[in-house]
């Protein structure tokens, strides 16, 4: 596809009128890539709808600070279990 510059003397308008006008045609590939970005769009927000909309149980949410201060602390360092009892 050959890149359509503005000429000074033609203006901003009339180059864009002539590349709304223009007819863009896909090639195969073009065309099934943008048909499956479609479709993973469609599908991502399916998922989300079902899934991530909102908490299932009125009662799900906790406050920042307990999660914050359970991500953040280390834990504490567990022995390996001996394979000889």
């Amino acid at each position: 596809m050959p890149h359509i510059r503005p000429s000074p003397s033609t203006g901003w308008r009339r180059w864009l009128a002539a590349l709304a006008t223009r007819r863009f045609t896909l090639t195969p590939l073009g065309r099934d890539i943008v048909l499956i970005l479609i479709a993973k769009a469609i599908l991502l927000t399916l998922i989300w709808l079902a899934f991530f909309r909102e908490p299932i149980a009125p009662g799900m949410s906790m406050e920042p600070q307990r999660v914050e201060s359970r991500l953040l602390t280390p834990s504490p360092a567990v022995e390996p279990a001996s394979a000889h009892r």
